[in-house]
């Protein structure tokens, strides 16, 4: 089926044509109501946004084709991420491509903001007046900014910043010590650059724990003709405590590009003060930003449709393409041990450790963590599961899952991925598997046996007692049902004590055949699988 691509909103052409050029069909509809959308996305399996159009809970309802849903931009509070994720659509953005657009707006509102050049121009222009004295202004030289956000524009602005002269304090509690350094800026908390700077600008996503990041509180510390700055999402800064710390003259001034409400109403209090510059949500609208997120947007979302990593997804674990390559056989052996997991101890709830060992605990393993969740499931459930959802539907169903990296003990393995947990005697249960020559996915341990399985396909795998003509009543049995055996695998500790089976054959084994199987006195926990 042909590949097909909606675009909801306006976006540059250089990011359509790259979709056309690599064969996908592009359809632009802009200015869909939710019905129409919800109805249009069900022949199309990617989606491109911008800010004008609301991916919600519904619209996805019927969206059965749909792997990909694109922000033309940064922010992704416009579409249900969550909805998305239960339904395994990768939810990518544009982070980059306009990251030098909105700090240069920052700058360029602060300096607005800082030597009243919007209010002098409507003097001059309009009023036809000449006011020198009305307009005087503060330097920003020698002057301290306060970073909330110190991302991809946080440090932009920060570099631009310390060109102007500045001190710069900053928030961010992803970033390390080192990449501060390098910026050249002081890491700090919200309260500090509160009490301690004379402009702050605010760079976070809008989520739950930024909404109202700065409200009355925190401006009740703000040191007296302190200058406020929003270019990132309205709502970050608390209008209704804004205006009163301006009403108040705590706050000289506020430099807002974002609104709670866009577009906000006329009769909003923060519009007409003198007090306020304010644009309308035109941070990262320049020509070469346009092209810029158009055509990263475009590029990620032929990278998901490919099954290839991508550099900006919002809900599973991004990769380097060259990580990705190393990962890719490893993501294999996980999605077949997880499977194998579920079919041979069947009850996957509780806590699962995960361990890896080896040359693959050089990686970030949430990847291949998320291969494992998405084996495990998919033989018990009957909706869709993907890399997206696994991690979802692992917690509403009370999977829990630890990650352990462990040194690798004498072996001939270079690596190894071994699920593990007890049972409710408190028995641990395993398997485990790696990879043999080119990359092969080889399961290696069940349990506490070695066995040796790397051809793809059925197998029947059997706990039982290690003397002579256990496995020939198991053969015959197959024999007489028409079950070809492909291989056999022993793994067992010591002579005539227990032992595991495994069987590799050309067809699957019938509920009845188990049935028989059971009745074997010297064979228990039978179990149909796939490797």
């Amino acid at each position: 089926m042909e590949l097909s691509v909606l675009v909801a909103d306006p976006v540059s052409e250089a990011g359509l044509q790259l979709l056309e050029e690599a064969g996908v069909r592009v359809k632009v509809a802009t200015g869909l109501d939710e019905e129409a959308l919800r109805e249009e996305l069900a022949h199309h399996d990617g989606l491109i946004v911008r800010s004008g159009t609301r991916v919600t809970a519904t619209v996805l309802e019927g969206a059965r084709r749909l792997k990909v849903i694109g922000r033309a931009g940064v922010g992704v509070d416009n579409i249900d991420v969550e909805a998305a994720t239960r339904r395994g659509i990768v939810v990518i953005n544009a982070p980059g491509g306009n990251t030098v657009a909105t700090a240069e707006h920052t700058i360029a509102m602060m300096m607005a903001l800082a030597r009243h050049i919007p209010q002098a121009h409507i003097s001059l222009t309009r009023e036809k007046r000449w006011e020198r004295q009305r307009f005087m202004g503060v330097q920003l030289s020698e002057k301290t900014l306060g970073i909330i956000g110190l991302g991809r524009v946080g440090a932009e602005v920060a570099r631009r910043a310390n060109a102007l002269g500045m001190k710069v304090l900053a928030y961010d509690p992803y970033v390390s010590e080192e990449r501060a350094r390098t910026l050249k800026v002081t890491m700090t908390d919200v309260e500090t650059i509160c009490r301690e700077a004379d402009f702050i600008t605010v760079h976070t996503p809008l989520t739950k724990a930024t909404r109202g990041l700065l409200g009355a509180r925190e401006m009740a510390l703000m040191k007296p003709g302190v200058r406020l700055i929003n270019c990132a999402r309205g709502g970050i800064i608390d209008e209704a405590a804004l205006l009163q710390a301006l009403q108040e003259g705590r706050v000289a001034g506020a430099a807002l590009d974002v609104f709670e409400e866009e577009p906000p109403p006329d009769d909003h209090p923060l519009l007409g003060r003198d007090d306020v510059v304010v644009t309308p949500h035109l941070g990262a609208s320049t020509r070469e930003a346009q092209v810029n997120v158009a055509v990263e947007v475009a590029r990620d979302m032929l990278n998901v449709l490919r099954g290839e990593p991508v550099a900006s997804a919002v809900n599973i674990p991004t990769l380097p393409r060259e990580q990705f390559a190393a990962l890719r056989p490893y993501l294999d052996l996980a999605e077949r041990l997880g499977r194998l997991y579920t079919e041979i101890i069947a009850d996957v709830r509780g806590r699962i450790e995960i361990v890896y060992s080896g040359e693959v605990t050089d990686y970030d393993v949430t990847p291949i963590t998320h291969a494992v969740l998405k084996g495990l499931l998919e033989p018990v459930l009957q909706e869709q599961v993907n890399y997206v959802n696994a991690p979802l539907l692992a917690r509403e169903r009370e999977v829990q899952v630890a990650e352990v990296k462990e040194a690798l003990g004498p072996s001939s393995f270079r690596s190894l991925i071994a699920l593990r947990h007890r049972d409710p005697q408190g028995v641990q249960r395993q398997v485990a598997g790696t990879l043999t020559g080119d990359g092969v996915p080889t399961l290696v341990l069940i349990d506490d046996y070695r066995v040796n399985v790397d051809t793809p396909g059925y197998l029947l795998i059997a706990h039982n007692i290690d003397r002579p003509g256990v496995i020939g009543r198991v053969g015959t049995l197959l024999g007489e049902r028409g079950i070809n055996i492909a291989y056999m695998q022993v793994g067992r500790r010591a002579v005539g004590s227990h032992a595991v089976m495994v069987l590799g054959l050309d067809n699957p084994v019938t509920d009845d055949v188990l049935q028989k199987l059971n009745e074997f006195d010297d064979l228990w926990d039978i179990h149909h699988a796939r490797w």
